[in-house]
């Protein structure tokens, strides 16, 4: 432990000369003392540089000394230009190669870059402000590979990696959509799982990525942990090198005998600190917190909700008791979203005064809107869930933890260093705040349940079947045949969908069969679905495999959503057809998370029915729900024009000009657009307000965007 005297003393205000050169004094013994680890070293330099200008104006050249101090910690991107030799040739060795403008490692993300250069397969446990991001960057230019895969948790962090990635290196290709072709001698592929799963199409990849790898773990959120094992057990044994990245893993994952060429690192380096501060008394209390954010009104809070209905309360909750930072420009972008989405949406109300929401079931474009003011400092409160603590590049000053769950679960260990590492940030905030308004969880690391990292042949049933025969161990592929020889579902079938739940699949199947021998031809249909059409065929996977369900409590419920979204022309409409009686926030919130829904895990579980009723009938012209679920899926929006959403084009702003782009080819419509804007063709003065924030670049250089 730092002694907490060092550290009170650091923080005092009004020092003399005198208390400087104390301070100075006991850091130095206590850096030479060898009493602590290079983090701690690191926290305490940090702290310094934190007060460098402070110490400077009561001592000049104390600077100096805090700089020496910093080098010593290894903290060379903090480092400035006008450096003595010896100074300069220690930061030229912790330089990122190929990156312009020239940026630096920290001592710590050098020792794992050479890793990673060498070749090795890497499993990093890192803090949040780690930079662990920037190692993937720096491996890419460093090795130019042909085809990097690299898996991301949100789509929201898809669209920011993609951002930064296209700055960074003009000579690839970065590919985010399934519909976009592998086109070019140099591809990035950025994804989450599921759109990565979706691709038949791609060569053994030189690097595979994933971020957040403890999302493997098989005792959580099963549904997505399986497909993100599945996805690993497709490259691990062929990508030519594995990096897999995260926070706060203690216990090794990686089994030495089982993978061998796995190195599994662990450091608890951070180049940002930040003062844990414990809210009295505990308790999620909405006083409390409108409090805090007075006195904090003039920094930029994030502050953590469990849920979407947690963060839409606390907002209602903060406006009730006076938190307000009203601007025209506020007051005009929360109209504008009245407007286009739908009069009475509590997130246009929040904006109003102030304060932004951020989670899972604001639309994209929006929720990149809300970052977006948050980061340029026209919004200083931003609520929000895990959706945005998993990698969204954040500048906020202070983190206020207000609740201690995570939906429905206490909040973990994983989750709460996550939230905490997002206060501070390199180059804005040496040292952040993190409000605690419940004890933090105990600081337990349960050993992950990753089979895959434990030895080849640690394979599921499922994975079994996914996965080529050519790729499976003699083992598995045996395993693989007893399989098939107990299973009457077709193996391509299987193959393909084989996530849900093998004996769920063949038992839907055999019913199936039993059904249509009896000449019940009431799941056969196509187009665009009527009602009590699309209702029969969801009434036949719900409850019966498991997928997720985005809040819609039935088949029904699904069904009237789904007929809804395919009779009206816009998403105003839409929203206006399904968010009505006493609890008109409720029901947007279940309408967006519909809307989520139908881009993905509404679609497959009926992409499965209509194949197990071609192969029971062994005819595939009986039923087609192709045009039903592109309709679903692409929220009636022609073309590819969909993706223009997560890139951050509003919906309501493509339908506007669904006439006046391009359907298919996105990069050609984001041009065609960027020219509307400020020219008097097609949008309002709103529009294009609100475009000049969702298509902005990341303003940062692409260097500084990455280390966080």
């Amino acid at each position: 432990m730092i002694a907490d005297a060092l550290l009170t003393a650091i923080n005092r205000p009004n020092l003399s000369a005198d208390d400087v050169v104390k301070i100075l004094d006991r850091a130095s013994r206590y850096w030479m003392n060898g009493a602590r680890t290079i983090a701690q070293d690191a926290e305490i330099a940090i702290r310094l540089l934190d007060r460098g200008e402070d110490f400077e104006a009561v001592l000049p050249g104390s600077r100096e000394v805090i700089d020496s101090l910093a080098r010593e910690a290894g903290l060379f991107p903090y480092m400035s230009d006008d450096l003595s030799l010896g100074y300069a040739l220690a930061r030229e060795v912790h330089r990122v190669p190929n990156f312009v403008p020239a940026s630096y490692f920290h001592a710590e993300q050098r020792s794992v870059f050479s890793k990673l250069l060498a070749g090795d397969n890497v499993v990093l446990s890192a803090p949040t402000s780690f930079g662990k991001t920037l190692l993937v960057d720096a491996l890419i230019a460093a090795k130019q590979p042909k085809l990097a895969i690299i898996v991301v948790p949100t789509i929201a962090l898809l669209e920011e990696r993609r951002r930064t990635l296209i700055q960074r290196f003009p000579e690839y290709k970065v590919v985010t959509q399934s519909f976009q072709p592998l086109e070019g001698d140099k591809v990035i592929l950025v994804g989450t799982q599921e759109r990565i799963l979706e691709r038949a199409d791609l060569p053994d990849p030189d690097l595979f990525v994933i971020d957040e790898f403890y999302k493997l773990d098989l005792t959580k959120d099963k549904v997505r942990a399986r497909s993100l094992h599945l996805l690993l057990a497709k490259y691990i044994d062929v990508a030519k090198q594995v990096y897999l990245l995260g926070p706060s893993i203690e216990a090794n994952p990686v089994d030495a005998e089982g993978r061998a060429n796995f190195s599994f690192i662990k450091t608890h380096y951070s180049p940002v600190a930040a003062d844990v501060i414990q809210v009295q008394p505990p308790g999620a209390d909405p006083d409390t917190l409108a409090n805090i954010l007075g006195d904090e009104r003039e920094a930029s809070s994030l502050v953590y909700c469990r849920s979407p209905k947690s963060a839409r309360t606390v907002s209602r909750q903060l406006i009730e008791r006076g938190v307000r930072q009203s601007t025209d420009l506020l007051g005009r972008l929360a109209g504008w979203l009245r407007e286009n989405y739908h009069p009475d949406w509590y997130l246009a109300d929040a904006l109003e005064r102030g304060i932004g929401i951020h989670h899972g079931r604001v639309p994209r474009a929006i929720a990149h809107l809300m970052v977006q003011l948050f980061n340029a400092g026209h919004i200083k409160v931003l609520l929000c869930t895990s959706s945005l603590i998993e990698g969204v590049n954040t500048a906020a000053e202070n983190v206020l933890i207000y609740d201690k769950y995570i939906s429905t679960s206490k909040l973990d260990r994983f989750t709460f260093d996550n939230i905490k590492g997002r206060a501070g940030r390199m180059f804005r905030h040496f040292v952040g705040k993190v409000y605690l308004f419940n004890p933090a969880p105990e600081q337990v690391y349960e050993t992950l349940d990753i089979p895959l990292l434990t030895g080849p042949d640690k394979l599921s049933d499922r994975e079994i079947l996914q996965l080529p025969e050519a790729r499976l161990s003699p083992t598995n592929q045996a395993r693989r045949k007893r399989l098939l020889d107990q299973l009457s579902v077709p193996e391509p079938i299987l193959a393909e969908f084989a996530r849900f739940g093998i004996e769920d699949i063949e038992k839907i199947y055999l019913e199936l069969i039993e059904l249509l021998e009896s000449n019940d031809r009431s799941l056969c249909w196509t187009g665009i679905g009527r009602y009590p059409q699309v209702l029969r065929s969801m009434e036949a996977v719900w409850g019966r495999i498991d997928f997720e369900k985005h809040g819609v409590h039935s088949a029904r419920q699904f069904a009237l959503f789904a007929t809804r979204l395919a009779a009206n022309d816009t998403l105003k409409e839409f929203l206006a057809s399904v968010a009505n009686g006493d609890d008109v926030d409720e029901s947007l919130d279940l309408a967006f998370n519909f809307l989520k829904g139908a881009e993905y895990s509404f679609v497959d579980p009926l992409r499965l029915l209509e194949k197990l009723i071609h192969a029971a009938l062994d005819d595939e012209t009986v039923c087609d729900y192709s045009k039903f679920l592109a309709g679903l899926t692409s929220w009636g929006l022609p073309g590819h024009l969909k993706a223009l959403e997560e890139l951050g084009v509003p919906t309501p702003i493509i339908q506007k000009l669904i006439g006046h782009i391009d359907h298919d080819d996105i990069d050609n419509a984001i041009k065609q657009i960027r020219g509307f804007i400020g020219s008097g063709r097609h949008l309002t003065e709103t529009d294009c307000e609100v475009l000049g924030f969702t298509l902005a670049q990341d303003t940062a250089p692409p260097s500084l965007t990455a280390q966080h």
